[in-house]
């Protein structure tokens, strides 16, 4: 690892370190202890090749960048770690469709992958990106703009239903997903999560990259989105949120050969006013 490096592997290590109040302590004193060995070597080094002497000074400038490199900067990347963390659990605005999405839980049994940095790399870059693949499918479409994705800090740690409906209370969101990530020696991985809702719990299991369920996954996402709207009371925007549902349940119906999923959306539809019987009302109460 390069001198250049180590800010970089610092905020690495403050983001995982702040799973519990043990593991962030640790971390900030290895920060410190790692920054202050690294600026001694290149305080040393620079000394040595300007002033072309045999052994370093050590004077008022030498503790004062000590103090700076070992000290400040790694407490000021902790605290940033710790604010961040803290906005991500903030709860989301009224009106808002959150969608919270927890760190998954990684298990490996595959014997070159056991060391905790490479499970804890596996938990940011495969849970995390894998969510971001289904943000950026449901961007594309037109009332995607009105989810709000938020991924939850590494210490969230949600393993049951009744924590997750704990979270979603708490956060005030639409949905919360959590799951967990299974690798094996010379196997796909496993993936299992869940997204919970108001009243009801999808699961989702026995999964690989290959086998992702998309379609079912942006389904549910809008009618989930549709219901909150719905309860809210806002009538107009429940149904463009319907009707972007319905588009997927046809897809879905057409794939498993039913009318299931567009007849559950229909039954949701017919008990919302026409489109245009807002304005209606509105031209009518200005007369």
């Amino acid at each position: 690892m390069d001198i250049t490096d180590i800010p970089d592997q610092i905020s690495k290590a403050f983001k995982y370190s702040l799973r519990s109040r043990s593991t962030f302590a640790i971390s900030l004193f290895t920060a410190i202890a790692v920054s202050g060995f690294a600026y001694d070597l290149l305080y040393g080094f620079c000394y040595i090749r300007w002033h072309n002497a045999k052994d370093p000074q050590y004077a008022w400038p030498y503790f004062a960048g000590l103090v700076f490199f070992a000290l400040v900067v790694p407490s000021t990347i902790g605290v940033a770690a710790f604010l961040r963390a803290r906005t991500q659990t903030r709860p989301f605005k009224a009106g808002q469709i959150g969608i919270a999405i927890a760190p998954f839980e990684v298990f490996s049994v595959a014997p070159e992958t056991l060391g905790t940095a490479n499970v804890l790399q596996a938990l940011d870059i495969v849970g995390t990106q894998f969510f971001r693949v289904v943000q950026n499918t449901l961007s594309e479409f037109e009332t995607a703009t009105e989810l709000e994705f938020r991924f939850l800090p590494q210490y969230t740690n949600i393993t049951s239903k009744r924590e997750a409906v704990q979270y979603r209370e708490k956060l005030r969101a639409t949905l919360v997903i959590w799951g967990s990530i299974t690798q094996r020696t010379r196997e796909p991985l496993d993936i299992r999560f869940s997204m919970q809702a108001d009243s009801q719990t999808y699961d989702f299991s026995d999964l690989a990259i290959e086998r992702f369920p998309m379609l079912p996954l942006q389904y549910f996402t809008f009618l989930e989105a549709a219901k909150a709207v719905l309860r809210d009371g806002d009538g107009i925007r429940a149904r463009r949120l319907f009707q972007q549902a319905r588009k997927l349940g046809e897809q879905l119906d057409a794939k498993f050969k039913s009318n299931d999923n567009v007849t559950f959306v229909d039954s949701f539809l017919a008990k919302l006013p026409p489109e245009n019987a807002a304005p209606a009302a509105r031209s009518a109460t200005a007369s």
